[in-house]
């Protein structure tokens, strides 16, 4: 398996992710470079440090996935209570080990592969010029790199530990009754009866009274507040704003004229007629004899001087046969290559080619009319040509300003001091609720503008968005405006709505869980439903991941009605999107065994995947086993 692994290392090119991924081991501290000069271990793996500064930058790069993912609802708090820095220096953790095991194993991820991965990563090439230098140096300062070096080798890192996980968890291997036990499992059908108690249903007869609305608002006091508001500043570089600073001078025109000239013409197009004999490529030795037998005789007839557009409609099998086999004007690139050879470079005008091989069978081709390539005059195309530069050069002009911005942010302390530097305006936006963002010009255009705005903490690096190519934002949150309890009377008509709603929720759980008692001493759906007065429902045969029905209730009951055997009831009731249910599992239906030879080989792959990340998972764990590790906890408390 070593070296197996070894060559996979060499071999592999990388894809690159920009930005964080939650719990996955592409994470790894690339160094913090504007810190004081005492650096702590925030953990050791035999005796190798993970200082204090690396983990700063991971954890606040796990923080931002969390809050990308989470929106307005993420909060430090909220980030505590999920255990975001523990599984930080845990990922950092194993990370550290793979990189110890994977020296110990003598894997050796070659520049050959980093330099592939760089050159392949789409977000650091322009549009038909391929890789930039320059895009490049500017966008891993975006992401936090201070050079090349250190982008290249956190590459290095990462493709020598994806490919040792690879290895591991490729090396699984899958036993047929597995794959049969996963098509039963997912392919099995099951009949659920359900009684769903629908706390809309009880509102009606649920009077609130004001003792009652006040203890509510007092104990829920977080479920009413004001929004919460950002204070924010911008920097907007947009191309379409340079086009009119920009000049192109009418050399240039030219020049770009002459290289062009393929984008201002129509290309040569001829029009031929041809005779084809059908025959697959697989096809016998013998049919192909009969099928070359028809073609020659077909060329013969015309080589005798009878007309080609009169064979063609005797013999030919294509659907041009009733027009003589005319296919009529087609340029290059529109025919199969032997087709176009014998069109383009053989025949001259009048002219029948040889038998022609391709994979619809044998041509006979007639070359009837060259239509000449047309290029169209400067002149005609100037204006529109100079229009191209000049969006092209506002595109450039809009990238080398984000760098110049990029390069003052480093410098300066706020984005209206780097902005003052490269003499761009600062957009002051003021204070900006989720309500009233939409209102703004800039925010209103850009989902990925609006969650970075409330997802940005004050004193953050300020980061520079490319919305699109040439186009660019530098956003800066100067306060955060915390949310603030509103006042009961602003709200009580919601207070009382809400203390009516929590209380016919619980009324709908009472009687739930009354009905799943009495189910569970031998009632049947019907005489539940007739008892409680409550809604029967039946569902069709579904699977468990719920093809078959559709119906809004079953999403939430699959996972446990399919672990309940049949003729019993689910243990326990469960609140879906109709009510509290109480489910009943009427049927199981077997798995078809028709389908499993078109399932079998997705059902392995899954199976496999399955049982790699168990694997993985299980060398981890003696991996740590077998090695000193250490996790200063006071340092780690600092975060």
């Amino acid at each position: 398996m070593l070296e197996s692994m070894r060559k996979h290392t060499r071999g592999w090119i990388a894809k690159v992710i920009l930005g964080a991924i939650i719990l996955s081991f592409a994470l790894w501290g690339v160094g913090d470079y504007f810190t004081g000069n005492q650096v702590e271990a925030v953990a050791k793996v035999d005796g190798q440090a993970i200082l204090d500064v690396d983990f700063r930058v991971t954890y606040e790069r796990q923080l931002q996935a969390y809050a990308n993912m989470l929106g307005e609802q993420f909060s430090k708090e909220l980030a505590e209570r999920l255990g975001v820095k523990n599984e930080t220096i845990q990922t950092m953790i194993n990370r550290k080990l793979m990189l110890i095991e994977s020296t110990h194993m003598g894997l050796v991820t070659p520049d050959e592969a980093v330099l592939a991965t760089v050159q392949g990563t789409p977000q650091f090439r322009e549009a038909d010029k391929g890789f930039s230098p320059t895009r490049y140096q500017a966008l891993i300062r975006q992401m936090g790199f201070i050079s090349p070096r250190d982008y290249e080798n956190y590459l290095r890192q990462n493709i020598t530990i994806d490919t040792l996980q690879n290895a591991i968890t490729s090396s699984a291997t899958v036993s047929d009754a597995e794959v049969e036990a996963r098509f039963k499992a997912n392919f099995e059908k099951r009949v659920f009866e359900a009684l769903i108690v629908d706390p809309e249903s009880l509102k009606a007869n649920i009077e609130v009274t004001d003792d009652e609305a006040r203890d509510w608002y007092e104990s829920h006091a977080s479920m009413y507040q004001a929004p919460l508001k950002v204070v924010v500043n911008a920097v907007e570089i947009n191309q379409q704003d340079l086009i009119g600073e920009l000049s192109v001078s009418d050399d240039a025109v030219a020049q770009a004229y002459a290289e062009r000239q393929a984008e201002f013409g129509t290309p040569e197009k001829r029009r031929a007629a041809h005779i084809l004999i059908r025959v697959a490529r697989d096809a016998s030795a013998a049919v192909k004899q009969d099928a070359r037998e028809k073609i020659n005789a077909a060329k013969a007839r015309i080589d005798m001087g009878e007309a080609f557009a009169d064979v063609a409609k005797d013999v030919s099998d294509d659907v041009t046969s009733s027009s003589g086999g005319d296919l009529g004007f087609f340029a290059r690139g529109a025919m199969v290559p032997e087709f176009e050879e014998a069109a383009f470079d053989v025949l001259e005008i009048g002219q029948v080619s040889d038998v022609v091989e391709s994979q619809f069978g044998y041509h006979l081709v007639q070359l009837n009319e060259i239509q000449a390539e047309e290029i169209k005059p400067l002149a005609d195309v100037e204006d529109d040509l100079r229009e191209q530069l000049l969006a092209e050069m506002a595109v450039e002009e809009a990238f080398r300003l984000s760098g110049d911005l990029d390069n003052a942010l480093g410098m300066e302390d706020s984005l209206a001091a780097a902005a003052k530097v490269v003499n761009l305006p600062v957009l002051e936006l003021g204070a900006l609720s989720q309500e009233n963002v939409l209102a703004n010009k800039l925010l209103s255009s850009s989902e990925e503008l609006q969650k970075k705005v409330f997802q940005t903490m004050p004193g953050s690096a300020v980061e520079i968005i490319e919305i699109e190519n040439g186009y660019f934002v530098a956003l800066e949150v100067l306060e955060r405006i915390d949310p603030a309890t509103l006042d009961y009377e602003d709200v009580v008509k919601r207070v009382y709505d809400d203390v009516r709603n929590a209380q016919a929720i619980e009324q709908a759980q009472n009687i739930a869980d009354k009905a799943l008692a009495t189910g569970l001493e031998g009632k049947d759906i019907d005489g539940l439903a007739q008892q409680f007065a409550q809604a029967k429902f039946v569902s069709k045969p579904v699977r468990s991941n719920g093809e078959g029905d559709d119906a809004v209730w079953l999403s939430a009951v699959l996972t446990d009605a399919f672990r309940t055997p049949e003729g019993r009831w689910v243990n326990k009731t469960i609140p879906t999107a109709q009510g509290i249910a109480v489910v009943f599992v009427k049927d199981v239906q077997e798995a078809d065994d028709a389908l499993f030879a078109e399932e079998e080989e997705s059902l392995r792959t899954q199976v496999k995947q399955a049982k790699g990340a168990v694997r993985f998972a299980r060398w981890m764990s003696s991996l740590r086993d077998r090695h000193d590790i250490e996790i200063n906890e006071r340092v780690l408390s600092r975060f």
